[in-house]
């Protein structure tokens, strides 16, 4: 790939990530305090633990296992 063409679709997806994450940020934001009300902040972050405890668990059994090498024995002339 070209680098002007890379730089370009780099620069729009940097954007649209980082457009995203702020924007997720602060939708959270304004969730936990309507949450926050109802429920209690105690109980808001034992669920904020277990989301982030289970997200882990997830991803790290979703990964591939990775295959050990095989050492094969030196061959003899």
């Amino acid at each position: 790939m070209h680098c002007p063409r890379f730089l370009a679709i780099n620069a729009v997806g940097g954007l649209t990530w980082g457009t995203g994450l702020v924007l997720l940020g602060y939708l959270a934001g304004n969730s936990y305090e309507a949450v926050a009300k109802t429920a209690g902040r105690d109980v808001t972050a034992v669920a904020v633990i277990i989301a982030i405890v289970a997200v882990a668990v997830w991803r790290v059994r979703s990964e591939p296992r990775k295959r050990q090498p095989t050492l094969n024995p030196p061959e003899h002339s």
